[in-house]
């Protein structure tokens, strides 16, 4: 640990001595103090501070490291640590066991200086008649604005632990004017950063559920997006390497930290603040989503978790493996879903002061056969409870580790039944979870010569080795039961013999097909080409003696485009045998053609299959 000296400005480094030296009273670390701050303009860096020091006096930022080693001075502290200059942030390795350090080098101090660069109290006098005075509110809301602010400080992401780990505490204004130690204002705190005295009074965090905790850092923000899961590695006692550049998956890799040491599942109690889409009679078209959150803010609406959370007995930790986190939870079918897919997950931590509530999430099953599950309909959390023979809930509760044969979702009344104990994986990513696509099977007797696709729309979904278009993750998104949606078009060439007249003939047809009833039917629609020229069309790229003819050819490739975005979609009405049956016949008297979507299961997975049939084909297998 580098530390620098108050008088001389000159960093020394010092490492912690063993626990045989520390009982005879050979400490290996000094007192020290620390700062906390906000970054600024001109930091003093390391190489600052070891370089040539006529040019580093000159920096804005030297002022700030000038007068804290001033402050620590006077305070009797012969160091004093600074992150800006007592870390050399080029070497990786350094910075990473800096910040998995870090907690505890606060939590070491003798004092924390906190310095509010954006507050003045001397505002206090100046400024009584416009606003009611707050030691944290920031100089310039005071001066200039309708609503004062409250300093930067309480919003940053690394200032949180700072603010935790600290044993005493002392703020300070731009001037260094002393605004009070922590518990002068500790009330103040609690209120503008929702944590709790317990935490604010040097409380075991790990008394404390995992979800109130997260709570703290969701109103919080950091300048790199790994940064939001680092500055909480010290509030939940975890170490992991830092891997700058992998984004978001770094707070997912805290969270699968937080799994190998606790079973406490409010780790899964968050939620979308936003009501993405609300269902209209049970529509399936959800995002999908893992169990773990992908960022700490949707945990803001966590803080009513209980505060205080004991080891489950008997209950088995959670398990991150190659088939998504292994879990164990309390589920029942949600027969509200017509797939069956759709089931309540109960999760053992109580919600808000009346005993005996728990919260419940959505998850999905990735296909009837499959072990996996998602989760779904992120924007809720459910709340259950069990109920006497009054109608009132009972505070003893239910035990979640149990089969409980009812209980009441508490906003909605509503009973739900049979629930089971159930072991099961949760993809947290679902990039590769893929909803059904569209599978064109050549009908007979026509070869893969005899039929080909020309043009599909959209082009970069379609396969054309395999004949299949693949939607977009998300298509079953938003759509109600009643709801018609297109998904894509596939304009057909199909060269046959016609005996009439004795020669071959080449018809240009369009295939339009999209999804109904949530997602869950296919619909399709067989027409004519009209207005195409099918004579003029290639199948090739243009090349560089085609380049006379681009805006005529150009006009032909969009053809399908244009087909697709004008066919009128709610040209389809839902049918009760359609739903039932999760198929759609379309006949094409002009091309003597039936079309036929379906959903089927193929090789374990769902897929759209759509069947070319000739009229005579299609009529032999009514008949059989």
């Amino acid at each position: 640990m580098r530390l620098l000296q108050t008088t001389t400005l000159r960093l020394e480094e010092f490492f912690a001595g063993s626990a045989i030296d520390q009982r005879l009273g050979n400490q290996g670390i000094p007192k020290y103090a620390i700062l906390s701050h906000t970054w600024g303009f001109e930091e003093i860096t390391f190489q600052d501070i070891t370089g040539d020091r006529t040019i580093t006096q000159h920096k804005t930022g030297f002022t700030k490291v000038r007068d804290s080693c001033r402050q620590a001075r006077a305070d009797g502290y012969a160091y004093i640590w600074i992150d800006t200059c007592c870390i050399d942030k080029t070497s990786s390795a350094e910075l990473s066991e800096a910040i998995n350090s870090m907690y505890q080098w606060y939590k070491g101090s003798a004092i924390c200086y906190t310095y509010l660069s954006d507050v003045l109290i001397h505002s206090k006098t100046s400024n009584s008649t416009h606003h009611p005075w707050h030691p944290f509110y920031t100089e310039d809301s005071m001066r200039y604005s309708s609503s004062p602010s409250y300093s930067r400080w309480f919003s940053r992401g690394w200032t949180l632990q700072e603010l935790l780990a600290p044993v005493k505490l002392q703020f300070f204004d731009k001037n260094w004017n002393s605004i009070g130690m922590k518990e002068d204002h500790i009330n103040a705190i609690s209120g503008i950063t929702n944590i709790d005295l317990f935490a604010l009074n040097g409380g075991d965090l790990r008394r404390l559920s995992i979800a109130r905790r997260m709570s703290w850092a969701a109103n919080r923000q950091t300048t790199r997006i790994e940064d939001m899961a680092y500055c909480l590695l010290g509030v939940f006692s975890i170490n992991m390497p830092l891997l700058y550049g992998e984004g978001a998956k770094a707070f997912i890799r805290l969270q699968e930290e937080i799994l190998k040491i606790s079973n406490d599942q409010s780790l899964f109690a968050w939620k979308y603040p936003i009501v993405e889409f609300y269902r209209d009679k049970y529509s399936e078209g959800f995002k999908l989503q893992g169990l773990l959150a992908p960022t700490p803010e949707l945990f803001r609406h966590s803080d009513a978790i209980s505060q205080f959370y004991s080891e489950t007995a008997g209950r088995a930790f959670p398990v991150s493996t190659n088939k998504g986190v292994q879990v164990e939870f309390l589920m029942c079918q949600d027969m509200g879903y017509p797939s069956g897919l759709v089931y309540l997950a109960m999760l053992n931590c109580p919600v808000g002061h009346v005993p005996g509530r728990l919260p419940a999430i959505h998850l999905k099953r990735l296909s009837p056969s499959s072990e996996q599950y998602t989760r779904v309909d992120m924007s809720q959390l459910f709340l259950f409870s069990s109920y006497d023979s009054a109608g009132r809930v009972e505070l003893e509760g239910f035990d979640p580790r149990k089969p409980q044969r009812q209980l009441v979702e508490i906003r909605s009344r509503t009973l739900y039944s049979d629930w089971t104990v159930q072991t099961i994986f949760i993809k947290q990513d679902t990039q590769f979870a893929l909803p059904p696509g569209f599978w064109l099977v050549i009908p007979e007797p026509f070869s893969e010569s005899d039929m080909v696709v020309t043009q599909a729309h959209p082009r970069d979904l379609w396969d054309p080795t395999t004949r299949f278009l693949q939607p977009q993750v998300e298509f079953r998104q938003g759509l109600g039961p009643l709801e018609a949606r297109k998904l894509g078009a596939l304009l057909i060439r199909c060269e046959y013999f016609d005996s009439r007249i004795d020669r071959l003939k080449i018809t240009y047809y369009v295939l339009i097909f999209g999804v109904t009833c949530g997602g869950f039917v296919p619909w399709c629609y067989l027409s004519p080409a009209e207005g195409f020229d099918g004579k003029r069309h290639k199948q090739m790229s243009l090349g560089p003696r085609e380049q006379a003819d681009y805006f005529q050819q150009l006009q032909i490739d969009n053809y399908l485009q244009h087909k697709f975005d004008k066919f009128p979609v709610d040209l389809f009405s839902i049918s009760t045998d359609m739903e039932a049956a999760r198929r759609h016949v379309h006949i094409c008297d002009d091309l003597q053609l039936v079309t036929v979507a379906e959903l089927r299961i193929v090789s374990g997975k769902e897929v759209y299959l759509l069947h070319l049939l000739t009229m005579s084909k299609y009529l032999d297998g009514k008949s059989s």
